[in-house]
Protein backbone atom coordinates (compact mmCIF):
# COMPACT_ATOMS: atom_id res chain seq x y z
CA UNK A 1 0.00 0.00 0.00
CA UNK A 2 2.75 2.09 0.77
CA UNK A 3 4.32 1.97 -2.80
CA UNK A 4 0.94 3.01 -4.22
CA UNK A 5 0.89 5.80 -2.33
CA UNK A 6 4.62 7.24 -3.77
CA UNK A 7 4.61 9.94 -6.18
CA UNK A 8 4.92 8.99 -10.24
CA UNK A 9 8.22 10.24 -11.44
CA UNK A 10 8.19 13.43 -13.88
CA UNK A 11 8.72 12.32 -17.09
CA UNK A 12 10.08 15.84 -17.98
CA UNK A 13 14.40 15.10 -17.23
CA UNK A 14 13.23 11.55 -19.76
CA UNK A 15 11.94 14.06 -22.87
CA UNK A 16 14.34 16.45 -22.70
CA UNK A 17 17.26 14.12 -23.32
CA UNK A 18 15.31 12.50 -25.84
CA UNK A 19 14.84 15.98 -27.84
CA UNK A 20 18.61 16.24 -27.22
CA UNK A 21 19.76 13.24 -28.87
CA UNK A 22 17.28 13.82 -31.21
CA UNK A 23 18.96 17.26 -32.41
CA UNK A 24 22.50 15.75 -32.16
CA UNK A 25 21.44 13.00 -34.56
CA UNK A 26 19.83 15.55 -36.97
CA UNK A 27 22.47 17.54 -37.02
CA UNK A 28 25.16 14.85 -37.42
CA UNK A 29 23.20 13.86 -40.40
CA UNK A 30 23.22 17.19 -41.84
CA UNK A 31 26.91 17.69 -41.48
CA UNK A 32 27.27 13.82 -43.07
CA UNK A 33 25.06 14.96 -45.92
CA UNK A 34 26.92 17.93 -46.61
CA UNK A 35 30.21 15.91 -46.58
CA UNK A 36 29.18 13.54 -48.82
CA UNK A 37 27.88 16.56 -51.70
CA UNK A 38 31.34 18.49 -50.91
CA UNK A 39 32.95 14.86 -51.57
CA UNK A 40 31.07 14.11 -54.71
CA UNK A 41 31.49 17.81 -56.03
CA UNK A 42 35.23 17.56 -55.38
CA UNK A 43 35.23 14.03 -56.71
CA UNK A 44 33.74 15.05 -60.26
CA UNK A 45 35.63 18.08 -60.82
CA UNK A 46 38.97 16.62 -60.09
CA UNK A 47 41.17 16.67 -63.09
CA UNK A 48 42.54 13.42 -64.67
CA UNK A 49 46.09 12.66 -65.95
CA UNK A 50 45.55 13.63 -69.12
CA UNK A 51 46.25 10.64 -71.47
CA UNK A 52 46.05 10.27 -75.11
CA UNK A 53 43.76 8.04 -77.23
CA UNK A 54 46.27 5.58 -77.88
CA UNK A 55 47.12 5.31 -73.90
CA UNK A 56 43.76 3.47 -72.80
CA UNK A 57 43.26 0.18 -71.05
CA UNK A 58 40.37 -0.81 -73.22
CA UNK A 59 42.06 -3.33 -75.37
CA UNK A 60 39.77 -3.21 -78.25
CA UNK A 61 39.32 0.78 -78.40
CA UNK A 62 42.85 0.63 -78.37
CA UNK A 63 42.82 -1.91 -81.52
CA UNK A 64 40.55 0.77 -83.59
CA UNK A 65 42.10 3.48 -82.33
CA UNK A 66 45.72 2.25 -83.88
CA UNK A 67 43.48 1.35 -86.90
CA UNK A 68 42.30 4.85 -87.33
CA UNK A 69 45.83 6.37 -86.75
CA UNK A 70 46.75 4.14 -89.79
CA UNK A 71 44.73 5.04 -92.00
CA UNK A 72 44.17 8.59 -91.51
CA UNK A 73 47.33 10.18 -88.86
CA UNK A 74 45.97 13.52 -89.84
CA UNK A 75 42.48 13.28 -88.24
CA UNK A 76 43.56 10.91 -85.41
CA UNK A 77 45.69 13.76 -84.56
CA UNK A 78 43.20 16.10 -84.15
CA UNK A 79 41.10 13.95 -81.95
CA UNK A 80 44.26 13.19 -80.05
CA UNK A 81 44.39 17.52 -79.49
CA UNK A 82 40.96 17.54 -78.91
CA UNK A 83 40.77 15.15 -76.13
CA UNK A 84 43.76 16.09 -74.24
CA UNK A 85 42.89 19.57 -74.15
CA UNK A 86 39.22 19.18 -73.17
CA UNK A 87 41.03 16.83 -70.29
CA UNK A 88 42.92 20.01 -69.49
CA UNK A 89 40.08 22.40 -69.61
CA UNK A 90 36.64 21.14 -68.59
CA UNK A 91 35.61 19.56 -65.49
CA UNK A 92 33.01 16.91 -64.55
CA UNK A 93 30.13 15.93 -66.87
CA UNK A 94 31.48 17.93 -69.41
CA UNK A 95 34.96 15.79 -69.30
CA UNK A 96 32.78 12.76 -69.97
CA UNK A 97 30.31 13.98 -72.64
CA UNK A 98 33.43 14.79 -74.52
CA UNK A 99 35.13 11.42 -74.02
CA UNK A 100 32.37 9.59 -75.24
CA UNK A 101 32.14 12.02 -78.51
CA UNK A 102 35.82 11.48 -79.41
CA UNK A 103 35.45 7.55 -78.53
CA UNK A 104 32.69 7.29 -80.89
CA UNK A 105 33.80 8.89 -83.62
CA UNK A 106 36.94 6.15 -83.45
CA UNK A 107 35.01 3.12 -82.95
CA UNK A 108 32.75 4.31 -85.88
CA UNK A 109 35.65 5.48 -87.87
CA UNK A 110 37.28 1.88 -87.06
CA UNK A 111 34.55 -0.25 -88.70
CA UNK A 112 34.39 1.49 -91.88
CA UNK A 113 38.52 1.63 -91.94
CA UNK A 114 38.45 -1.85 -91.17
CA UNK A 115 36.99 -2.81 -94.60
CA UNK A 116 38.97 -2.74 -97.75
CA UNK A 117 38.53 -0.09 -100.53
CA UNK A 118 38.68 3.87 -100.31
CA UNK A 119 37.32 5.57 -97.35
CA UNK A 120 35.47 8.64 -98.67
CA UNK A 121 32.52 8.06 -97.33
CA UNK A 122 34.16 7.14 -93.92
CA UNK A 123 36.59 10.40 -93.84
CA UNK A 124 33.85 12.80 -94.31
CA UNK A 125 32.15 11.22 -91.26
CA UNK A 126 35.47 11.62 -89.41
CA UNK A 127 35.88 15.21 -90.06
CA UNK A 128 32.50 16.19 -89.41
CA UNK A 129 32.42 14.48 -85.63
CA UNK A 130 35.66 16.25 -85.09
CA UNK A 131 34.18 19.57 -86.38
CA UNK A 132 31.36 18.66 -83.43
CA UNK A 133 34.19 17.98 -81.13
CA UNK A 134 35.59 20.91 -81.24
CA UNK A 135 32.93 23.50 -81.60
CA UNK A 136 31.65 21.39 -78.49
CA UNK A 137 34.67 22.13 -76.87
CA UNK A 138 35.36 26.15 -77.75
CA UNK A 139 32.05 26.67 -76.80
CA UNK A 140 32.41 24.92 -73.12
CA UNK A 141 35.75 26.23 -72.80
CA UNK A 142 34.69 29.67 -73.88
CA UNK A 143 31.61 29.75 -70.87
CA UNK A 144 34.35 29.07 -68.64
CA UNK A 145 36.30 31.49 -69.32
CA UNK A 146 33.66 33.92 -69.14
CA UNK A 147 32.29 32.99 -65.62
CA UNK A 148 36.33 32.94 -64.53
CA UNK A 149 36.89 35.77 -65.88
CA UNK A 150 33.85 37.81 -64.86
CA UNK A 151 34.41 36.69 -60.85
CA UNK A 152 37.68 38.02 -60.92
CA UNK A 153 35.75 41.46 -62.29
CA UNK A 154 33.29 41.43 -59.33
CA UNK A 155 36.30 40.36 -56.95
CA UNK A 156 38.22 43.23 -58.19
CA UNK A 157 35.25 45.56 -57.77
CA UNK A 158 34.59 44.46 -54.67
CA UNK A 159 37.90 45.07 -53.20
CA UNK A 160 38.05 48.26 -54.93
CA UNK A 161 35.09 49.77 -52.81
CA UNK A 162 36.77 47.84 -49.63
CA UNK A 163 40.00 49.32 -49.97
CA UNK A 164 38.10 53.00 -50.84
CA UNK A 165 36.34 53.06 -47.51
CA UNK A 166 39.64 51.87 -45.87
CA UNK A 167 41.40 54.89 -47.92
CA UNK A 168 39.23 57.41 -46.98
CA UNK A 169 38.93 56.60 -43.47
CA UNK A 170 42.59 56.41 -42.82
CA UNK A 171 43.26 59.51 -44.96
CA UNK A 172 40.70 61.14 -42.74
CA UNK A 173 41.99 60.28 -39.98
CA UNK A 174 45.67 61.19 -41.13
CA UNK A 175 44.93 64.55 -41.81
CA UNK A 176 42.44 65.42 -38.87
CA UNK A 177 45.70 64.05 -36.75
CA UNK A 178 48.32 65.92 -38.52
CA UNK A 179 45.73 69.24 -38.44
CA UNK A 180 45.01 68.66 -34.99
CA UNK A 181 41.97 69.30 -35.79
CA UNK A 182 38.89 68.90 -38.23
CA UNK A 183 39.26 68.36 -41.94
CA UNK A 184 39.61 71.52 -44.17
CA UNK A 185 36.45 71.13 -46.74
CA UNK A 186 38.24 72.13 -49.99
CA UNK A 187 40.41 68.95 -48.80
CA UNK A 188 37.81 66.80 -47.37
CA UNK A 189 35.78 67.60 -51.32
CA UNK A 190 39.32 66.66 -53.05
CA UNK A 191 39.63 63.05 -51.40
CA UNK A 192 35.78 62.90 -52.33
CA UNK A 193 36.47 62.98 -55.63
CA UNK A 194 39.26 60.75 -56.22
CA UNK A 195 37.89 58.15 -54.53
CA UNK A 196 34.17 58.23 -56.45
CA UNK A 197 36.48 58.61 -59.94
CA UNK A 198 38.71 55.64 -58.69
CA UNK A 199 35.81 53.78 -58.05
CA UNK A 200 33.65 54.70 -60.99
CA UNK A 201 37.06 53.64 -63.03
CA UNK A 202 36.69 50.50 -61.85
CA UNK A 203 33.36 49.83 -62.31
CA UNK A 204 33.52 50.87 -65.75
CA UNK A 205 36.73 49.16 -66.40
CA UNK A 206 34.66 45.76 -65.15
CA UNK A 207 31.22 46.87 -67.68
CA UNK A 208 34.22 47.09 -70.75
CA UNK A 209 35.56 43.87 -70.03
CA UNK A 210 32.75 42.12 -69.89
CA UNK A 211 31.14 43.85 -72.97
CA UNK A 212 34.27 42.84 -75.14
CA UNK A 213 33.98 39.21 -73.57
CA UNK A 214 30.75 38.65 -75.00
CA UNK A 215 32.03 39.62 -78.97
CA UNK A 216 34.49 37.44 -78.40
CA UNK A 217 33.91 33.71 -79.87
CA UNK A 218 36.89 31.50 -79.33
CA UNK A 219 38.18 32.76 -75.28
CA UNK A 220 40.78 30.79 -73.94
CA UNK A 221 40.89 29.64 -70.52
CA UNK A 222 44.88 30.76 -70.70
CA UNK A 223 43.25 34.49 -71.41
CA UNK A 224 41.17 34.26 -68.40
CA UNK A 225 43.91 33.33 -66.01
CA UNK A 226 44.22 34.00 -62.33
CA UNK A 227 45.10 37.81 -61.57
CA UNK A 228 43.86 38.58 -65.03
CA UNK A 229 40.78 40.70 -64.37
CA UNK A 230 42.54 42.04 -61.40
CA UNK A 231 44.69 43.86 -63.78
CA UNK A 232 41.56 45.24 -65.46
CA UNK A 233 40.40 46.73 -62.58
CA UNK A 234 44.10 47.92 -61.72
CA UNK A 235 43.81 49.53 -65.32
CA UNK A 236 40.24 51.21 -64.58
CA UNK A 237 41.92 52.79 -61.47
CA UNK A 238 45.11 54.74 -62.70
CA UNK A 239 43.17 56.08 -65.74
CA UNK A 240 40.66 57.50 -63.36
CA UNK A 241 43.21 58.60 -60.76
CA UNK A 242 44.72 60.42 -64.19
CA UNK A 243 42.02 62.40 -65.32
CA UNK A 244 41.19 63.38 -61.93
CA UNK A 245 44.70 64.65 -61.12
CA UNK A 246 44.90 66.60 -64.82
CA UNK A 247 41.52 67.97 -64.18
CA UNK A 248 42.34 69.19 -60.90
CA UNK A 249 45.66 70.67 -61.91
CA UNK A 250 44.06 72.86 -64.30
CA UNK A 251 45.41 71.25 -67.16
CA UNK A 252 42.20 70.02 -68.98
CA UNK A 253 40.56 73.27 -67.25
CA UNK A 254 39.03 74.00 -71.44
CA UNK A 255 37.49 70.97 -71.29
CA UNK A 256 35.68 70.26 -68.89
CA UNK A 257 33.93 72.52 -66.44
CA UNK A 258 33.36 71.15 -63.10
CA UNK A 259 30.44 71.88 -60.98
CA UNK A 260 29.76 74.10 -58.12
CA UNK A 261 27.31 72.23 -56.05
CA UNK A 262 28.27 69.79 -54.32
CA UNK A 263 25.88 66.56 -55.48
CA UNK A 264 26.53 67.12 -59.08
CA UNK A 265 30.19 67.62 -58.38
CA UNK A 266 29.74 63.90 -56.94
CA UNK A 267 28.07 62.45 -60.02
CA UNK A 268 30.29 64.45 -62.58
CA UNK A 269 33.63 62.49 -61.15
CA UNK A 270 32.18 59.50 -61.26
CA UNK A 271 30.84 60.21 -65.00
CA UNK A 272 34.65 60.76 -65.61
CA UNK A 273 36.07 57.86 -63.78
CA UNK A 274 33.87 55.37 -65.58
CA UNK A 275 34.00 56.79 -68.87
CA UNK A 276 37.93 56.75 -67.91
CA UNK A 277 37.87 53.13 -67.13
CA UNK A 278 35.25 52.11 -69.74
CA UNK A 279 37.30 53.88 -72.30
CA UNK A 280 41.31 53.88 -71.91
CA UNK A 281 41.20 55.20 -75.72
CA UNK A 282 39.11 58.14 -74.47
CA UNK A 283 41.39 58.87 -71.65
CA UNK A 284 44.41 58.72 -73.23
CA UNK A 285 43.29 61.01 -76.15
CA UNK A 286 42.14 63.17 -73.43
CA UNK A 287 45.61 63.09 -71.29
CA UNK A 288 47.80 63.36 -74.22
CA UNK A 289 46.45 66.53 -75.22
CA UNK A 290 48.41 69.82 -75.01
CA UNK A 291 47.87 72.49 -73.17
CA UNK A 292 47.65 74.91 -76.26
CA UNK A 293 45.19 72.52 -78.29
CA UNK A 294 42.54 71.95 -75.26
CA UNK A 295 40.11 74.46 -75.76
CA UNK A 296 40.48 73.88 -79.65
CA UNK A 297 39.80 69.95 -79.14
CA UNK A 298 37.02 71.20 -76.72
CA UNK A 299 34.74 72.90 -79.42
CA UNK A 300 35.62 70.28 -82.58
CA UNK A 301 38.51 72.61 -84.07
CA UNK A 302 41.61 71.45 -85.04
CA UNK A 303 45.36 72.92 -84.72
CA UNK A 304 46.52 74.93 -87.05
CA UNK A 305 48.44 73.20 -90.30
CA UNK A 306 47.39 70.26 -89.13
CA UNK A 307 44.65 68.17 -91.59
CA UNK A 308 42.31 65.54 -90.15
CA UNK A 309 43.07 61.91 -90.94
CA UNK A 310 39.54 62.03 -93.24
CA UNK A 311 41.19 64.50 -95.24
CA UNK A 312 44.48 63.19 -96.01
CA UNK A 313 45.35 61.92 -99.41
CA UNK A 314 46.03 57.79 -99.06
CA UNK A 315 49.59 56.54 -98.56
CA UNK A 316 50.89 55.66 -101.75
Amino acid sequence: MADATLPTPGTVGIKAPERRSWLTVEIARMRDAARGRAAARKRATSRKKPIGLLHVDDAQFQKAALLVASTAPQEFGKLDEIILRGRFVLRGEDVATLDELVHEAVRIAAIGFDSPGPHAAEMTALDGRISYATDFLERREGEIARRRYARGLLGGVTMTFFLLVVIGAGGAAVITLWRHGPMPVDQSEALRDVLVAVGAGAAGACVSVMLRMHRMHNLTIESAARGAAIYRIFLGWFFAAAVVFFLKSGLLSGIFTVPDDHVASWFFWGAVGFLAGFNERWATNLISRGPGSTADAAHGHTAQGSTPDAQKPPAT
